[in-house]
């Protein structure tokens, strides 16, 4: 049996594979049933909060030759259908969506025609007087008839603004099916046929998300292309997941995440943005922009190692000390360089480690070790991500050990922690809250941490 899909889990996944984006620049993952409460939010819309949806038409068979004149078989429906069920097929980009006719009429009649009749054209409508009808019959439903149709996700541009791209149900490239129920004279492949049509023309569509192109606050955080897909993970959850490249170059593979939304804790969306851009373009850019005496550079060893970033130039002590007696003293002069590397930890945000061993007449030793957490404040479209740096571990051994544990702690308090505080997460909840959207919904962000690559855990809000 496979293990529960929590937070624990899906942070220590990630921080022992470090990149686990296999070349996307971002993922977003949405459970399918925060996707369901999406499509019944737009039922409940599209109905006007009835709950029920009534769709009818008017449709001619083909030309049937008789003595007394060729004539055509007009069939009039008229369903009410319930609210739908949708399910996603076989991990498949395709949905399912199944509705209960819960009442409805059915009448055929008779079209006197010519020659050319053509039924596409016969232009025939309810009560046609054109029309000879037979009295209208009651659907039975004591069958319990339904209409289903498979339907492919495809992405569209053009329903918000020419930049945005949508994935929609193609209710037009659907195979609709109806069960248990009969009209007399009508197959009823002809019946889903006209009910597909009813859904093309009359313009229903469910929308599962948006994905903004070409706008950001950063260029490695702005959508130039996208592709999505339906997975089924070991514990049975169904995640659709957005595939997002902005300005990476690598070649692009599944995502290395087997549970990427942490359901045992409550979670239905998860969104992960590579250590490259977590590193390059936020912690290192918005460490700089402080202007202090040292940077960070971002630095990677391997596709798979993910990033890290190191100090340059490393900190410089010098200076000398003296021991032995006090009239022959030996005097030692040491010049020291301690660099240093931000990680990502699973639960501690940013992890700083630096290091000097005892090398040559110099027998001292320098260790720092520090916790840089990310957190959330503010709510709606007001979240925020921030770093609280925390009081390093700073332990110093050695000749002159005092002064050297006074400078680095002055340095460390000075400019590391001011610069680390002031760094600005803005491009990462931008891109978040307003270049992913969703159907009448924002993502509430529950949990933010980086294990290598940033992660973001969440539900949905009204927004």
């Amino acid at each position: 049996m496979a293990s529960p899909a929590t937070l624990d889990m899906l942070l220590a996944e990630m921080a022992q594979n470090k990149e686990v984006l296999n070349g996307w620049d971002a993922v977003m993952n949405v459970l399918e049933s925060a996707i369901n409460t999406f499509f019944q939010s737009q039922f409940r819309k599209q109905t006007g909060n009835t709950g029920t949806m009534t769709i009818s038409q008017v449709f001619c068979g083909p030309r049937i030759p008789n003595p007394h004149g060729d004539y055509s078989v007009v069939t009039s429906f008229s369903f009410t259908l319930g609210p739908p069920s949708f399910v996603f097929t076989d991990a498949s980009n395709t949905v399912t969506m199944t509705q209960a006719i819960l009442g409805g009429t059915t009448c055929t009649g008779s079209l006197a025609v010519g020659a050319g009749f053509q039924p596409a054209s016969c232009g025939c409508t309810a009560n046609d007087p054109r029309v000879v009808w037979g009295s209208p019959e009651r659907v039975d439903l004591g069958q319990h008839p339904t209409v289903s149709a498979k339907v492919p996700l495809t992405s569209v541009t053009g329903l918000i603004d020419t930049r945005t791209q949508t994935v929609v149900l193609d209710f037009a490239n659907g195979a609709f099916t109806v069960t248990n129920l009969t009209i007399a004279n009508v197959g009823s492949d002809d019946i889903a046929l006209h009910i597909k049509n009813w859904f093309v023309s009359n313009g229903v569509r469910y929308t599962l998300a948006s994905v903004v192109l070409g706008t950001g606050s950063l260029p490695s955080l702005t959508p130039t292309w996208f592709r999505f897909r339906v997975i089924k993970t070991n514990v049975g959850n169904t995640i659709v997941q957005l595939l997002i490249h902005t300005t990476g170059t690598g070649t692009q593979g599944d995502p290395m995440v087997p549970e990427p939304i942490p359901t045992a804790d409550g979670y239905t969306c998860s969104l992960m943005i590579s250590s490259r851009i977590t590193f390059s373009d936020i912690l290192c850019a918005g460490f700089n922009a402080a202007n202090k005496p040292f940077r960070l550079y971002p630095q990677s060893t391997s596709l798979t190692a993910g990033y890290t970033a190191t100090i340059a130039p490393p900190m410089h002590f010098a200076g000398s000390f003296s021991y032995g007696s006090c009239c022959s003293p030996t005097t030692v002069t040491y010049s020291l360089y301690l660099g240093g590397t931000y990680s990502g930890t699973a639960t501690h945000g940013f992890h700083l480690w630096q290091e000097i061993t005892p090398s040559g007449n110099v027998g001292n030793t320098i260790t720092v070790s520090g916790d840089n957490p990310v957190s959330l404040s503010g709510t709606g479209a007001a979240q925020a991500i921030c770093i609280t740096p925390q009081p390093p571990t700073v332990v110093v051994t050695g000749g002159a050990s005092e002064t050297i544990n006074s400078t680095l702690q002055e340095i460390l308090n000075t400019d590391f922690k001011t610069a680390m505080a002031g760094i600005s997460f803005g491009p990462v909840t931008y891109f978040s809250l307003r270049t992913i959207l969703f159907p009448d919904s924002m993502m509430k962000m529950g949990v933010v941490q980086v294990p290598t690559d940033l992660v973001i855990v969440g539900t949905f809000q009204p927004g």
